[in-house]
This record gives C-alpha cells, sequence and structure tokens, in this order.
C-alpha cells in the first residue's frame, strides 16, 4: 500500500492555490501570525518526544521517546481533544536491551513500512532498519543492509574506531529512493561551526535497482549538504526535500530549509521556513492529512504542531482508502495499485497493498481526475474511475475492493433452429493442449452450465451432442479481467439428411399433388412440404408422416426413422376415394382384452375426421379385426364392439351418424396367416370401407 501525498508540502512562497485564495489573510505579518499559532501537541515534562511521522490519514503518530528510560517507539492517536496516550511498539521495542537506542521514525506514504535506526550498545553501530505492518502489529526489524549500512572502522589492533552512522530514514512515496544522514566526515564548511561542532551529519541518497536492491548511497551535492545537515523529509512528489540545518543566516540552532529538485536533476536552493524556525533547533517535520497543520520537534524536546500559512500549503488533498480481499474467502490479498492521469492517461503512481490485511491508502489533489485499477497476478482487475477537478474541501473516502480468483462462465446450450435447450457434453482445455480441464454435461432440461474457470488462462470451450456440428470458441481469462460472470449462448446447427418422399396412386401409380406434414417425435419441430420432393430430415430423429391429397385421395399416415443416418427414398401410396376401396388405418390400439381405445390411436382417427369434413358426402363402414387368439364367437363379438368404439369416438367429433356403420368380422378376414406375432399384429386392423362419395 502506497499512501500518495501528491505534492505535498509544496513549500514555494510564491505558491498560491486557487483552493486557498478565497481564505482571509492576517493583517499582521503572516510570518509572525503563524508563528504564533506553534503550540504543544505531544508532551510529557518528564521526557523527550521527538521525530514525528504521521499516518496518511493524520489518525496516528509514530514518534522516539526515552519514556521507558531508553529511547525506543511509541504512537499515539487522535482523540476529540487532541492526541491520546502513547503506547509502546513492543513488536520492535522488545528486540533491544538497555543500552539499546531506536528512533528516528518514518512511516512510508502507505503506511505498510515503518524505517527507523536503531543502535546496538552504547558505541555500536547505528544501523537502518524497517518493519512491515501485519494484521497483529508489526514485523521483525529487518536491517536495510549494505550498501545503506556500513561497517564500523576497525583498526589494525581490531579495535572499533569509527562506528558506522546511518540514521533518520525518510522513503520517497513509491518507495524507490531512501534519504538519510551519516557522519560528515569533512566537517562544516563554514569556519565558526567547525569551532562548533564536534559531530556533524550530512544527507545520502539510495536509489532501488531495477532488481530491487537497494544501490550505492550518493552524497547529495550543494546546496543541500553545506555545513551540518539532518533530519531528510522527503514528501509525497519525490521532489521536495525538507531538512534542518545549522548553516549561517539561520535564527539559530537547526533551522528548518525546504529544497526543490527541477527536471535537470539540479536543487534549488534552500529556502528557510520562517514561519516555524525560531532560536532553538526546530526539525523533523511531518504534515497532516488534511495539510493545514504541520508537527515537529521544537527544542529537541518536545512535539508541536504550527499552521501552515495559506500560501505556503500543500496542494489540497483527499483520501482513498480501504481493503482489498478475496471476494469468496473474504480474507485481505496483496494486490497493486495503478492511479493514472483520466486525460492524459499518464501513470501517477504504481503501489502495493499490504497483504497481511489488504488495506491500502491514496491520498490525492483535488483538482484533478484519476483512473484507479486495482490488479493481481491471478485474480481480476477492478477499475475506478475518481474526478476530483470540482472538490474544494479535505474528504476521505472509503473503497473497499473484493477481486477473485475464478470467472463463472454461464452456458445456454439450445437447438439452433427451434430454440429449445439441448443436452450437450462440454469439454474444457487450455487453448492449444490436449488434456481436458473439464469435461461434463449441461442441464438438460433447460440446457444451462455454469462452469468455475480459474483466471489467467486461455480456454478453448467445446460443445458437442450427437446428430448436431460441434461448436468451439476461445474464453480468454489471461488479460484484463473486470466482470466475474460471463453469459454465452451456444446454438448447435442439426444434421441433416435428405429424403425424397414420392407420393403416387395405389393402382396406376401416378404421382398425386400431395401435402406432406412431418411431426418429429424426438423434439418440438413441424415440417410441411409438398409431396414428390427432397426434404431435409434431422439425424437421428423419427418423424411421423402424415401425407393429404385435396384430388379426392384418403390420407396415408406412417413413420421416418431418420436415427441411423441416410434413408431410402420414401413412397407413400395414396388410395382413391372410391366406393368399395378400403383403407386400413395405423395405429388403431385397444387395452388388451378391452374394447377401450388406447391414446395413441387418437392421432390416426382425427386424420379420419379431417377426411370427412373435408369430403362431406363422404360414407364409410368401419370394419373391425381380429388376430385367431381366442375362440371365433368371442373374437366375433370383440371386433364388432371395437368397431362400435371407433364409430363413437367419430360421433363425439360432430360427424353425423348416418354417415357410419360399424362392423366385426372377428378372425374370418386374415390378411395374412396367424403364423407369427408380426403377421397377428398385422391382422388386428381396423379399416375404412367407403361405401358412398
Amino acid at each position: 500500500m502506497r499512501i500518495v501525498f501528491w505534492a505535498a508540502l509544496f513549500w514555494i512562497t510564491n505558491f498560491t492555490s486557487s483552493v486557498h485564495a478565497q481564505q482571509v489573510q492576517p493583517a499582521v505579518d503572516s510570518m509572525a501570525y503563524y508563528n504564533n499559532t506553534k503550540k504543544l501537541a505531544i508532551g510529557n515534562p518528564k521526557f523527550i518526544e521527538y521525530a514525528p511521522t504521521i499516518q496518511a490519514d493524520g489518525k496516528t503518530i509514530i514518534f522516539q521517546s526515552n519514556e521507558g528510560r531508553k529511547y525506543d517507539l511509541y504512537q499515539t492517536h487522535r482523540e476529540n481533544s487532541g492526541w491520546g496516550k502513547s503506547v509502546a511498539l513492543n513488536e520492535i521495542n522488545k528486540t533491544t536491551d538497555s543500552t539499546d537506542l531506536i528512533g528516528g521514525p518514518s512511516i512510508s506514504f502507505d503506511g505498510n513500512t515503518l524505517y527507523y535506526f536503531r543502535s546496538i550498545g552504547k558505541n555500536a553501530n547505528h544501523d537502518i532498519f524497517y518493519s512491515s505492518r501485519t494484521k497483529d502489529g508489526w514485523g521483525e526489524p529487518v536491517n536495510i543492509g549494505a550498501p545503506i549500512n556500513t561497517e564500523p572502522l576497525i583498526n589494525k589492533d581490531k579495535e572499533e574506531v569509527v562506528a558506522g552512522y546511518e540514521a533518520f530514514p525518510s522513503v520517497t512515496a513509491d518507495e524507490k529512493s531512501l534519504y538519510f544522514i551519516r557522519v560528515n566526515k569533512e566537517g562544516p564548511r563554514d569556519k565558526e561551526l567547525r569551532k562548533q561542532n564536534s559531530f556533524c551529519t550530512c544527507i545520502y541518497k539510495s536509489d532501488k535497482t531495477s532488481d530491487g536492491t537497494w544501490g550505492k548511497p550518493v552524497k547529495l551535492p550543494w546546496p543541500i549538504n553545506q555545513d551540518c545537515e539532518k533530519a531528510p523529509r522527503i514528501m509525497a512528489d519525490g521532489k521536495t526535500l525538507i531538512f534542518s540545518s545549522n548553516r549561517p543566516g539561520g535564527k539559530g540552532g537547526y533551522d528548518m530549509y525546504q529544497s526543490k529538485l527541477n527536471t535537470i536533476g539540479e536543487w534549488s536552493t534552500p529556502e528557510p521556513l520562517n514561519f516555524v524556525n525560531t532560536e532553538k533547533d526546530d526539525q523533523l517535520p511531518c504534515i497532516s492529512a488534511e495539510g493545514d497543520l504541520m508537527y515537529y520537534t521544537y527544542n529537541n524536546a518536545d512535539i508541536y504542531s504550527v499552521v501552515i500559512p495559506p500560501n505556503l500549503r500543500q496542494f489540497m488533498n483527499n483520501i482513498v482508502q480501504g481493503y482489498i480481499t478475496d471476494e469468496d474467502s473474504k480474507a485481505g490479498i496483496g494486490a497493486k495499485v495503478i492511479v493514472t492521469d483520466a486525460l492524459t492517461s499518464e501513470v501517477v503512481i504504481t503501489l502495493d497493498n499490504n497483504p497481511s490485511d489488504g488495506r491500502y491508502t491514496l491520498v490525492l489533489p483535488v483538482g484533478r481526475s484519476f483512473n484507479l485499477e486495482f490488479k493481481k497476478e491471478g485474480y481480476s482487475s477492478y477499475m475506478y474511475a475518481l474526478d476530483l477537478r470540482a472538490v474544494k474541501k479535505y474528504q476521505e473516502k472509503t473503497l473497499d475492493v473484493q477481486l477473485f480468483k475464478s470467472v463463472k462462465l454461464n452456458l445456454n446450450i439450445n437447438d439452433n433452429e427451434i430454440f429449445e435447450p439441448l443436452l450437450a457434453d462440454v469439454k474444457v482445455k487450455a487453448k492449444g493442449q490436449s488434456a481436458l480441464l473439464k469435461d461434463t454435461k449441461n442441464n438438460a432440461k433447460d440446457g444451462t452450465l455454469l462452469i468455475d474457470l480459474p483466471i489467467g488462462t486461455d480456454y478453448e470451450v467445446i460443445v458437442s451432442a450427437p446428430h448436431f456440428k460441434s461448436v468451439s470458441f476461445e474464453f480468454n481469462t489471461a488479460g484484463l479481467v473486470i466482470y466475474r460472470n460471463f453469459e454465452k449462448y451456444v446454438e448447435l446447427v442439426p444434421d441433416k439428411v435428405e429424403v425424397m418422399v414420392n407420393v403416387s396412386d395405389v393402382l396406376n401409380n401416378s404421382k398425386v399433388k400431395a401435402k406432406v406434414l412431418l411431426k418429429n417425435k424426438n423434439r418440438d419441430e413441424v415440417i410441411e412440404v409438398e409431396g414428390n420432393q427432397l426434404v431435409s430430415l434431422r439425424s437421428g430423429d423419427r418423424y411421423e408422416m402424415e401425407v393429404t391429397s385435396d384430388q379426392g385421395y384418403a390420407f396415408s399416415s406412417g413413420m421416418i426413422d431418420a436415427s441411423q443416418g441416410n434413408i431410402a427414398p420414401v413412397n407413400v401410396k395414396l388410395l382413391k376415394l372410391e366406393r368399395d376401396a378400403k383403407l386400413t388405418l395405423r395405429d388403431i390400439n385397444f387395452e388388451s382384452n378391452s374394447v377401450k381405445l388406447s391414446d395413441v390411436s387418437f392421432t390416426e382417427l382425427l386424420r379420419v375426421v379431417q377426411l370427412m369434413i373435408e369430403n362431406p358426402t363422404l360414407k364409410v363402414e368401419v370394419d373391425a379385426h381380429t388376430d385367431d387368439v381366442g375362440n371365433d364367437q368371442y373374437n366375433l363379438l370383440l371386433s364388432q364392439q371395437r368397431a362400435k368404439s371407433v364409430v363413437d369416438f367419430l360421433l363425439e367429433n360432430k360427424i353425423n351418424s348416418d354417415r357410419f356403420t360399424a362392423k366385426g368380422f372377428g378372425e374370418s378376414q386374415s390378411k395374412v396367416p396367424n403364423d407369427s406375432e408380426e403377421n397377428r399384429a398385422m391382422n388386428r386392423r381396423v379399416e375404412l370401407k367407403i361405401v358412398g362419395i
């Protein structure tokens, strides 16, 4: 988490923000006026409070104090009436003993890393350490190591002559540069100061290399390092440096100065911060989040606050903070936050949050608009637009971000012609790979399938079903992923076979103009074509066929089975509606030893109804026949009753009774010998005999 104070501490005396221009300026001398606003912020007459560093939201100050009889680190939280009771940072302090010192704390702008220096023993090295924030507090101290920290100078007798001294660190907002002090071996330039100072330090800077390690420190040039300089504080812009110096021309002791780094890498002449400088030592400043207060160490004893003159205040800031968590586990995760200028797309800052709890904080200036991107390898990204161009006051915004490790692909698989849900096989693999990651089926009822796919892979999804053309598509989660739920409609195209339906007269074999109606028995599909032409049928399905003609022919019905692929031409023979002609009805079935018609019979009987309606002068005799199972008398009676059942159905469908007669013939008129089950089925039949036309 990198807390970004944009343009923090613009101590340029001619800077005037439009936000502050409306404020009423005091009539008296401004420097004197604001110097008089100085007051004690954190102080106990029994102890020394030193080197404050403030968290970006302005609610926590960490400082150095000898409250525990040696210098350790403490923190205090802001309360309504001021600052609360100080609490020792025992996670860090416990690593030293009574002869050690820990001091010069400087919290990173994101609040996740605390830099400080420590010494072990009365004459030991002063080295820079850091601790990372955890969900339980601060982690174990880590020595920042070489080349920042140096070893003591040892003489030939293996005696320590000069201890290494690196102290008072200050890190840039992106944590790519570290400012600190070392012993100034050359001493101050000023002759008078040379006489006065026995211990003198100067300011160094180390930059991180491309591999993330710290580079060789470089001593800052004149005019920064002139005499004895200490307590550097680099502001969030990475260009504004405030430090303390005893150079001639000050008010006395160590005064605070500010210098700016220009575009060609040169530091401006340091300007004294006279609104706060006194004849005592003034040093180690930190600025509140609202930018109106400076906290600093006064007279090496206590922490004071002072109101910053409006024309010297940093540009007004807004805070955006929250937690980045895993959407499923709700645990905090480490992620990268990239802030870009919404107008220029320039990357303003790149930072990492705290992985232990996911907390992050951004401090951004008003008057600009930004795009915020939250991202993590193997997770989704989150984009947020923040427009601060019209904002005129300090605000804190909470923005909690949830990232997820997988996306949910909801497939809807349908037949592309009739739009019915379709049962299909779904296979998922990484693009270019043969191994399957998923091999499953969708829901047959609604055609849906929800697939959970980890982010970071370019997938290939293959959808197939028997007798349909398979479909494959790419689903790439390796790039930028913002949304979790994706809907994909997959329409499979059925395989087709072409069938020739020939319709002709049953006696002379001449072609008959007819209408062919095909009803799919596997799905909701109806096809209507003219006879004597090719028709495309779905491979693998069965069709109920009904052929009718308005040329004075009876209907014909049957089945076409396309489940085996290619089909031979279908030849339909139509019976001319003439006296004594007989039409055998299909699928007229009765329950066993019963005269009750089964449901399957109704389709064919309704065709008879339609035939009678289309031919209003047609009169028929309903003839029922049985096989040879049972005695003759029983079969004759059964056939008569069954013929009557058919007539009753026709009468129920508004066909006049004078157009029907019913006859039963038992087993007396077999069409084929009753020597097999197949032949017996053919003999159990109902026929229509035309008796009038």
